[in-house]
C-alpha cells in the first residue's frame, strides 16, 4: 500500500527525505450518488440518488483516491475557500466538520447540486456520478474529495441502487469532469474568515463549467495578485532550477515577454497555458523547455500556488515586472524592477555586483542632499567624525 500513497490531491510526489515514519494513506468514508434527470407531470429536473457507503476494507477506495492525486499532480489546480454568504453550501462543510455525519453531508451537496443545475439561467448539464471520499493523507491530515463523473466513464458499479464498485478495474476515469479537495483541518482553521492558506482546489477534466465550483459554494479562486507573486516566484524558480542551460539572453527574453503579456491583459483573464504558449516562442523548435514552466508549476504545487485561471486587476498586472526587497532588519523596504538591474560595474541607476549580493542605486539629488545633511563632514574644519 505505501507506493500507493505518493499521489494524494493534497500532497503530490515529492523527493525523499529523511522523516518520521510515513502513514499509509487510510480512507475513512466513501460512496457514489448518481445525477440524472427526471421527468414527474411534465415536468423534467434533476435529481439524485446516494448509494451505499463503500467497503471499506476493499483496495477499491484507495486506489480511487490515488488515481485521483495523479490527475491533481499533473493539472492546474484552481485554489479557493468557501463562501461563508453561500448560506446552505456553507453550512453543509461546516456541519461535517463538526459531527463527521457523513451521508448527511453527502445528501446536503447533492441537493446543492441538483439546485444549481435546476436554476432557469443554467444550460443542460449531462447526467453522471458524484463520488465523495473522506481519508488521511500520510501526515494524517483529514480530506474531503468530491468527483464528478460522466455517464460514459466506463464506470462498473454492482446496480444503480447501491453504487459500489465491482473492482478497480471498473475505475475507469475517461470522462473524469471536475474533482474538488478540501483540507479539513485548514477549513476549521480558516472560515469562515478566510484569511489564511486556501484549503479548497479544484481542478477540470471535461467539463469547465462554473456549475461545480459554484453549487459547492466557491464564489473566489486565489485573488489575482496572490497568483501573480506566486507566478512571479515560480518564473524565478523555474529560469534557475530548470531552465538554467539556456542562454543569458534566452532567460532574460522569457523574463521581458511574460512580464509584457501580463500587464497586457489587465483585467483579463489569464490561463497558464496562454503564458507557456508566449515562453515557446522564445525557445528554438527543438528546445526541451518546451511546456517546460506549466510542469514545473503542476510538480511544486504546493511551493507555487497558481491558478491554472486568474484575473490580475491593472495594478496588479504592473507589479508583475516588480520585485520586493525588505531588509530584515526592517531598515529597507521598497520594490525595484527586475530588468533595469545591469550586472557589474555600471553607471545605470541600478546594477548589482557579480555575486549578486549588493545592489547599487543612483539615487536623486533630493535624497543624496538629505544623506548628506547628516553624514557628510565640514569640508572646513575637515572633520571626519560624520
Amino acid at each position: 500500500m505505501d507506493d500507493r500513497t505518493s499521489f494524494s490531491p493534497q500532497s503530490p510526489h515529492e523527493a525523499v527525505a529523511p522523516q518520521p515514519e510515513v502513514k499509509p494513506l487510510v480512507v475513512l468514508n466513501a460512496c457514489a450518488a448518481k445525477f440524472f434527470k427526471k421527468t414527474l407531470g411534465g415536468l423534467t429536473f434533476y435529481d439524485s440518488n446516494k448509494g451505499n457507503n463503500w467497503d471499506l476494507s476493499s483496495p477499491v477506495c484507495v486506489d480511487f483516491v490515488n488515481r485521483i492525486g495523479k490527475k491533481f499532480s499533473k493539472s492546474g489546480r484552481i485554489y479557493g475557500y468557501v463562501d461563508p454568504n453561500m448560506l446552505s453550501a456553507a453550512a453543509n462543510f461546516s456541519k461535517y466538520a463538526s459531527d463527521l455525519e457523513f451521508d448527511t453531508f453527502v445528501n446536503g451537496v447533492m441537493d446543492r447540486l441538483c439546485d444549481e443545475a435546476n436554476d432557469p439561467a443554467r444550460r443542460s448539464l449531462n447526467e453522471g456520478y458524484v463520488v465523495f471520499s473522506h481519508y488521511q493523507d500520510h501526515r494524517q491530515v483529514d480530506h474531503l474529495l468530491i468527483v464528478m463523473m460522466g455517464k460514459q466513464a466506463g464506470y462498473d458499479f454492482d446496480n444503480d441502487n447501491n453504487l459500489n464498485p465491482k473492482d478497480t478495474e471498473s475505475l475507469n476515469l475517461q470522462d473524469f469532469r471536475q474533482a474538488a479537495c478540501m483540507d479539513l483541518t485548514e477549513f476549521k482553521k480558516g472560515f469562515p474568515k478566510n484569511t489564511g492558506d486556501s484549503y479548497l482546489y479544484f481542478i477540470k477534466g471535461n467539463s469547465k463549467s462554473e456549475f461545480f465550483t459554484v453549487a459547492l459554494g466557491c464564489s473566489d479562486s486565489i485573488p489575482g495578485k496572490v497568483c501573480v507573486d506566486n507566478l512571479k516566484n515560480a518564473l524565478s524558480a523555474y529560469l534557475q532550477e530548470e531552465a538554467s542551460t539556456l542562454s543569458l539572453t534566452e532567460r532574460r527574453k522569457i523574463h521581458t515577454r511574460v512580464v509584457e503579456y501580463i500587464e497586457s491583459k489587465a483585467g483579463e483573464r489569464v490561463h497558464l497555458s496562454e503564458i507557456q504558449h508566449v515562453i515557446n516562442k522564445c525557445l528554438k523548435d527543438d528546445s526541451p523547455h518546451h511546456g517546460g514552466l506549466v510542469k514545473f508549476i503542476s510538480e511544486n504545487s504546493e511551493r507555487f500556488k497558481v491558478s491554472e485561471e486568474f484575473q490580475p486587476s491593472g495594478v496588479t498586472a504592473k507589479s508583475m515586472a516588480f520585485t520586493n526587497l525588505k531588509l530584515p532588519s526592517g531598515e529597507f523596504d521598497g520594490r525595484f524592477k527586475l530588468d533595469a538591474v545591469a550586472v557589474g560595474e555600471s553607471d545605470t541607476d541600478l546594477s548589482v555586483d557579480k555575486d549578486f549580493v549588493y545592489l547599487k542605486v543612483k539615487l536623486p539629488i533630493e535624497v543624496s542632499n538629505q544623506l548628506r545633511s547628516i553624514n557628510a563632514g565640514d569640508p572646513a574644519s575637515g572633520s571626519e567624525d560624520a
